[in-house]
C-alpha cells in the first residue's frame, strides 16, 4: 500500500528509538531508573528556558503569527531577529540579511531539504568519521543519496592537511565507483568529539569545494555552546566570518545551519534556520514566535548564554574527571557541544570479538550497559573507523551525571 519511498522510510525506521514502552528516567530521590546519555540537549538550562517563555512570550504573540501573510518560512520579524542574532555572535565578513535566512520546522527537517535540493539519487554526500549517526536518516532516507565518508587513519581532522584526506575520498567516489559527490557536510563544533575548525582549515575545505564544485554545509547548531575557559565563544570560528571572495569561492556555495535546539535549551520547538546567499537554495517550512521573542530580548541571550557556558564547563570538568579517575580515555580537545567521546574499547568482550567481530562485541556492551541503566549512543552509530567508542552526555542534571557515570 506504499510507495517504494514510502516503504524505505518504513524499513529505516528512524524513530524506533522514541517510541516502543518508555523506560523509567533516573529519579535522584530513589536513585532508580535509566540513566540516559542517548539526546544531546542542554537539560541545564531547561529551567531557565521555561522560566522565560512563561513569563515573556505569551504577551508577545498576536494574530499575525498564526498566518502564513509572510509565508511559509519564517516571519519578516523572526528572520530579522535571526539575522541580528548571528551578526552578533558569528560574525559574518558580509551583512547577513532576512532575506539570507529561512526557518524550518528543526534542523533535521533541513538536512533532509539540503539532501533533496542538492543530490539526485545516487549523488553523494562527504562526511568525515566519527560524525552525527542521524545524517544517515536526515540524508540519506529522505533523497536517496549516498553518504560517503571520509577515514583519516590517526590524522588530525581538524588541521589543513584533512583536506587531502577528503580528496582522496572523493576522488575515489568519483573514479572507481562512479559516485557524483555534491557537497561536503561538516559540523562545527563537531558533534561528538566537541571540537571546532581552526580558520584556515575552514578555508582550506572552502577551496576544495570550490576546485570541484560542490557545495559546503556547515552544521553550526551548537555554536554557542562552547565552554572554554575564558567563558566566551574563542574557539568557535563561523564559516560565515570567512569571505570567501578573496579565496575565489563562489558564495553561493556556502550554506549554515543553525536553530534553537541546543545552544538555547529548546530541541522540542522545532525551529531551524538555513543562512544561505544561495536564492535558488532558500526554502523551508514553518516557524513559530517563542524564537522571536527570545531572539530580539539581546540581554536575556546574553546572560543565558554566559549560563549555559559555566554549567556546560563545570559539568565537562565533572566528567572528565570521573573518567580519568575510571582510567577511561576520551578524546582530547573539546570545548563544545554537550558531549565526550570515550573510548570503552578496552571493555569489549574478547570472546565476541574474536567470534562475532569487533562491531559486534560494541553491540554486546551497549547492551550490557543497558542492563544496568545506562544508554549511550555507539561508535558504529556515529561511523567511527574502529568499534568500541561511545558518545556520553554530560550536559544533565547533576545527580543525574554522576550516577550515570558511577553505573
Amino acid at each position: 500500500m506504499l510507495s517504494t519511498r514510502g516503504e524505505s522510510y518504513a524499513k529505516a525506521g528512524l524513530a524506533n528509538g522514541y517510541l516502543g514502552p518508555p523506560k523509567t528516567p533516573f529519579d535522584k530521590d530513589t536513585k532508580q531508573g535509566v540513566v540516559s546519555f542517548n539526546n544531546a540537549e542542554n537539560f541545564l538550562m531547561h529551567d531557565v528556558m521555561l522560566q522565560y517563555i512563561r513569563k515573556k512570550v505569551a504577551s508577545d504573540v498576536d494574530g499575525t503569527s498564526l498566518t502564513y501573510h509572510e509565508g511559509p518560512f519564517g516571519s519578516r520579524r523572526l528572520r530579522a531577529a535571526m539575522a541580528n542574532h548571528i551578526t552578533t555572535y558569528f560574525h559574518p565578513a558580509t551583512p547577513i540579511s532576512p532575506d539570507h535566512i529561512v526557518f524550518a520546522n528543526g534542523v533535521t527537517s533541513l538536512n533532509a531539504l539540503c539532501a533533496l535540493s542538492l543530490t539526485d539519487p545516487n549523488d553523494g554526500i562527504l562526511l568525515g568519521q566519527p560524525i552525527y549517526g542521524s545524517f544517515n536518516g536526515d540524508l540519506r532516507v529522505p533523497s536517496s543519496c549516498q553518504l560517503i565518508y571520509t577515514p583519516f587513519h590517526g590524522a588530525d581532522p581538524f588541521s589543513p592537511d584533512a583536506v587531502s584526506r577528503y580528496e582522496e575520498t572523493f576522488l575515489q567516489a568519483r573514479d572507481e565507483t562512479g559516485v557524483t559527490i555534491r557537497a561536503l557536510l561538516i559540523c562545527n563544533p563537531h558533534n561528538p568529539l566537541g571540537r571546532c575548525y581552526p580558520r584556515e582549515t575552514l578555508e582550506a575545505l572552502l577551496q576544495f569545494c570550490q576546485k570541484y564544485q560542490i557545495h559546503l554545509i556547515s552544521d553550526e547548531v551548537y555554536a554557542l555552546s562552547v565552554y572554554g575557559d575564558d567563558d566566551s565563544t574563542s574557539g568557535f570560528v563561523s564559516v560565515l566570518s570567512i569571505d570567501p571572495v578573496p579565496l575565489g569561492v563562489d558564495p553561493a556555495l556556502i550554506h549554515v545551519l543553525y536553530g534553537m535546539s541546543k545552544d538555547f535549551a529548546a530541541s522540542g520547538l522545532r525551529l531551524g534556520c538555513l543562512i544561505s546567499r544561495n536564492e535558488r537554495f532558500l526554502q523551508a517550512v514553518l516557524s513559530m514566535s517563542v524564537a522571536t521573542a527570545v531572539l530580539e530580548d539581546r540581554g536575556f541571550v546574553e546572560s543565558f548564554l554566559q549560563k549555559s557556558r559555566r554549567l556546560l564547563r563545570s559539568q565537562r570538568d565533572l566528567a572528565a574527571r570521573t573518567l580519568d579517575e575510571a582510567g577511561i580515555p576520551y578524546s582530547q580537545g573539546a570545548i563544545a557541544g554537550f558531549f565526550l567521546w570515550i573510548d570503552l574499547s578496552k571493555c569489549l568482550d574478547k570472546a565476541v570479538v574474536s567470534s562475532q567481530g569487533g562491531w559486534a562485541a560494541e553491540l554486546d556492551l551497549s547492551r550490557r550497559l543497558q542492563q544496568i541503566g545506562v544508554q549511550m549512543s555507539t561508535g558504529y552509530a556515529y561511523h567511527n573507523e574502529v568499534p568500541g567508542w561511545f558518545r556520553v552526555i554530560f550536559s544533565l542534571e547533576e545527580e543525574s551525571l554522576k550516577e550515570g557515570l558511577s553505573r
